[in-house]
């Protein structure tokens, strides 16, 4: 019995469904059929009750996967320490961050980083769904939301200060609001599950339900709507920090700062230790963002230059 077929038990037991878990493994419909057949054959017991919709844990399914998280934790613990006594950091790291930070801010120092650390081999999901790190295998994973209340150890890379921002063309045609209270004379860009825009007031905090003239699913079509003219949205300085710079889009309603808006962290699962392969790229980032990050800095730099007076974002 391999490891990767408890793994494989664990991912199909996560999702429901035999196919997404194949798919994440490289399999074929077929094959990941047989691998699970193959393993039920070998713990001697059906795990799960298959549909051609929903892949459904059994009773024994059940109790074999309460053994199988702590024996595949050890497992992941024992590696670690073999690992963490190496001369180098090694391995797979599996990572976890949405699409626009990866993009931005991950990718273009992974060359320097492979060659700081050769013997570790990258594997990043971007996505902008919150996933959950230990029961899908993530060693890591990079948020920018306000963290719930959580066992996960989270390191600070930065502030996720966030700006409400709109390209200039837009400006120039709606005219720039003010205040919260103006926002229903203005075509607003979000996220269908985020009906709430949270402003900070002379009198505290503002809730401001959005209604959205259009909305989707991901900040990257948040971003590129906001670049195009389409309307007001609210984005991450790190996400727009070059556009601000470039003029591409402009941050308004500065009397009002966006609240709620968090850190952006490292998080990981908690530990005895922590696999040197995580400390090392988190340690990594960090001093390739400094302290404030870049995107703190480098627009604020070209816009006073080009004013000839300190900006107010």
């Amino acid at each position: 019995m391999r490891l990767d077929d408890l793994r494989f038990f664990t991912r199909v037991a996560a999702l429901n469904n035999l196919s997404a878990a194949g798919r994440e493994f490289g399999l074929s419909p077929s094959a990941a059929s047989s691998r699970l057949t193959t393993l039920e054959r070998a713990v001697g017991a059906q795990l799960f009750a298959r549909t051609t919709r929903r892949t459904t844990l059994t009773e024994a399914g059940r109790l074999f996967l309460d053994h199988t998280t702590t024996a595949l934790s050890e497992m992941d613990m024992a590696l670690g320490h073999l690992e963490a006594v190496s001369e180098a950091p090694s391995g797979v790291l599996r990572i976890s961050c949405n699409m626009f930070f990866g993009r931005k801010h991950v990718l273009p120092h992974l060359r320097e980083f492979r060659e700081l650390y050769p013997d570790i081999r990258i594997a990043i999901d971007c996505t902008d769904r919150i996933v959950d790190i230990v029961a899908e295998g993530y060693d890591m994973a990079i948020r920018g939301a306000p963290l719930p209340d959580s066992s996960l150890v989270a390191r600070r890379l930065g502030s996720n200060k966030r700006a409400l921002c709109a390209s200039p063309d837009y400006i120039a045609r709606k005219g720039t609001p003010k205040s919260p209270s103006d926002l229903i004379n203005h075509d607003c860009i979000g996220l269908e599950a985020m009906p709430f825009w949270y402003f900070h007031g002379p009198d505290g905090e503002i809730a401001h339900r959005v209604a959205h003239s259009i909305y989707g699913d991901s900040g990257d079509f948040a971003y590129d709507a906001t670049v195009h003219g389409l309307g007001l949205s609210v984005k991450s300085i790190s996400h727009v920090w070059e556009d601000l710079r470039d003029g591409r889009v402009v941050s308004v309603m500065e009397d009002y700062p966006i609240a709620r808006t968090g850190d952006i962290c490292a998080v990981y699962p908690p530990g005895k230790y922590t696999p040197p392969k995580v400390s090392a790229f988190i340690d990594f980032l960090k001093s390739k963002y400094g302290k404030p990050p870049y995107w703190e800095t480098d627009y604020r730099g070209s816009r006073a230059s080009e004013a000839g007076k300190p900006p107010s974002v």
